[in-house]
């Protein structure tokens, strides 16, 4: 004989809507260890999320890229706003983000008349982190030390040796003259506490340091917000680089 209580149907639970996908949404928390790939940011989706109702449909949203202004007005492109797109803006299917270099078909900010895009994890990393390899903080900078320089010189990222294209995005030590990619070789520092989420560490191990990276990458968006931005700055001086680059 039943109780008199009915399981609730989830068919029946409440759906919200996304500009960015033809079907309703349905609040879904994700467990380490799903292995399960947001489709705004591109990076494992880990905590509080909204899934398609369609079970055929594999689309996934963080609830902080659900979140995400449509504009925004950013110090690495202070002339012109950046419009949230939810796909692509070019015919390839494809973007190249201008922060970390790296290709993307999901979310970006863009902006029209400059085609420059970046990734939305990209637009709300950190603006300084640490590193547990390095004593000092380090500073997000919108493009190289080497920028601008008439000699030939290569900015190389100090942890996975490799050059760098002088307008990408580093995380960047002056006192040591030391840098990193902004994403794939970067480290995220915890500085805040966290409003109900999980400490969610990757478990999908493509490498140790890309695993830490996508999970501390949910927590810096979730908890940086607008105002973090406006705190961003460009970092700018005169000074003569004292690492070894290549010619």
């Amino acid at each position: 004989m039943g109780s008199g209580k009915t399981r609730a149907n989830p068919t029946n639970r409440p759906t919200v809507r996304h500009p960015s996908h033809d079907h309703p949404l349905r609040v879904f928390k994700s467990q380490e260890g799903d292995e399960i790939i947001c489709s705004g940011c591109e990076l494992e989706l880990i905590g509080q999320a909204y899934k398609c109702t369609k079970s055929e449909c594999n689309y996934f949203l963080h609830k902080s890229c659900f979140d995400l202004p449509g504009e925004t007005l950013h110090k690495s492109h202070p002339n012109h706003p950046l419009t949230l797109v939810h796909s692509p803006p070019y015919d390839q299917s494809i973007f190249s983000c201008d922060a970390c270099g790296e290709h993307g078909s999901g979310f970006t900010y863009h902006c029209s008349k400059c085609q420059y895009d970046v990734h939305v994890g990209c637009a709300f990393v950190p603006v300084t982190v640490q590193r547990e390899d390095h004593e000092h903080p380090l500073t997000l900078l919108y493009n190289t030390p080497c920028k601008g320089r008439e000699d030939g010189v290569t900015f190389i990222c100090d942890v996975c040796e490799e050059d760098m294209q002088e307008h990408l995005w580093v995380y960047y030590c002056k006192e040591c003259d030391y840098g990193t990619h902004v994403r794939s070789c970067a480290t995220y520092e915890d500085t805040a506490p966290k409003k109900g989420e999980e400490k969610g560490e990757t478990s999908s191990a493509a490498s140790e340091v890309k695993s830490e990276m996508d999970a501390k990458m949910e927590m810096a968006m979730m908890q940086v917000q607008l105002d973090a931005i406006d705190a961003a700055g460009s970092y700018v001086g005169s000074w003569e680089p004292r690492r070894k680059y290549y010619w």
